[in-house]
């Protein structure tokens, strides 16, 4: 096969994939609370024109940052207040997480491996089921994924200086994206990943590696406006965002979605469906160690997803859609394994 002809059969098969993706999005109504929450905030944005601060039915809404917001009242704008519109934002991101799992899978193993972890993704239950719901899981869980994967991109033995600072650059733009996307969580589990992926590999140059300064400065430079101009025309914003939103939610069970730490263990089961049989052995492959490289992609996915399942199995906030940021790097390692 010729690559001209390799290249229209991915274009079609893209294709095909996109309609089906997007096509089911207005079939259904909105299910309450969630979707009609996440509809209505961006809504009220669009006929106030206030959208510094969210508010859902007049009353202030912080629970949240505004990426989404922002997106949705947006595609309102431009497209009407319909269905899909309101969950064009999850099923784009999620579309694009499959896009550059492919892409980024393919780059750092080789591209069979790339196309397996795009096909496990895209038919994993529960990356499916989020893509085409309006709430906030998809948009952060698309952003941290595709930042891991951009790190690593950054960190691979073969790339060339400039290639690995915008990479580098690119995985805080989108940790700042995550962060607009859900708060901190954008930032304290990357951080953590790196952390923990350097003791393990006892690689204590790594964390210098990844511009932790400049990328700061990056991430504050894109997020710090909003938090700047929400707190000063909301006094009580930080309070409850940073406190009540974050370590009250973590810490205690002020929320009542407390749940049993192995909750987790039958929703990953579940939502890594049809691909069960693989799951331990693709974590599995995550543990082995190419001794002529120096930086190990397929170690570093496998902190990211042993770490975001512990940190919230033991929360004491729980949701189904919480380990959903694992996902992608999962499909990776799921791809690893059945590409070997």
């Amino acid at each position: 096969m010729t690559q001209t002809l390799r290249c229209r059969y991915v274009v079609l098969l893209g294709l095909i994939f996109a309609v089906l993706w997007f096509g089911s999005l207005e079939y259904r109504r909105l299910i309450d609370p969630d979707e009609g929450r996440y509809a209505e905030i961006p809504r009220e944005m669009v006929v106030s024109g206030d959208w510094l601060t969210p508010r859902l039915n007049g009353l202030k809404y912080f629970e949240k940052p505004p990426l989404q917001y922002w997106a949705t009242a947006t595609a309102f704008t431009l497209f009407g207040e319909h269905q899909w519109t309101a969950r064009l934002w999850s099923a784009l991101t999620g579309f694009c997480g499959i896009l550059f799992t492919i892409a980024a899978t393919g780059r750092l193993f080789n591209p069979t491996t790339g196309w397996i972890a795009g096909a496990v993704l895209a038919s994993s239950l529960l990356w499916n089921l989020i893509g085409h719901i309006n709430t906030l899981d998809m948009g952060v869980s698309a952003f941290l994924a595709a930042a891991v994967f951009a790190l690593c991109l950054a960190q691979r033995d073969d790339a060339t200086p400039a290639e690995s600072r915008r990479w580098q650059d690119g995985a805080w733009v989108l940790l700042a994206l995550a962060t607009l996307s859900k708060g901190l969580i954008g930032i304290v589990l990357p951080a953590a990943t790196v952390v923990l992926y350097a003791v393990w590999q006892r690689d204590w140059g790594f964390i210098a590696r990844i511009r932790p300064w400049r990328g700061l400065a990056l991430l504050l430079f894109i997020t710090a406006p909003w938090f700047i101009a929400v707190s000063i025309a909301n006094p009580e914003f930080a309070h409850f965002f940073f406190i009540h939103e974050h370590l009250q939610r973590f810490l205690t069970k002020v929320h009542h979605r407390y749940e049993p730490m192995w909750y987790f263990i039958p929703i990953l089961m579940i939502g890594i469906m049809p691909w069960l049989g693989s799951l331990l052995p693709g974590l599995k492959a995550g543990f082995a160690r190419n001794v002529s490289q120096r930086f190990q992609p397929q170690r570093f996915l496998l902190v990211w997803v042993v770490l975001v399942f512990v940190f919230f199995s033991v929360s004491d906030s729980k949701l189904a859609s919480y380990i959903l940021p694992i996902f992608p790097a999962l499909a990776a390692l799921v791809a690893l394994h059945l590409g070997r």
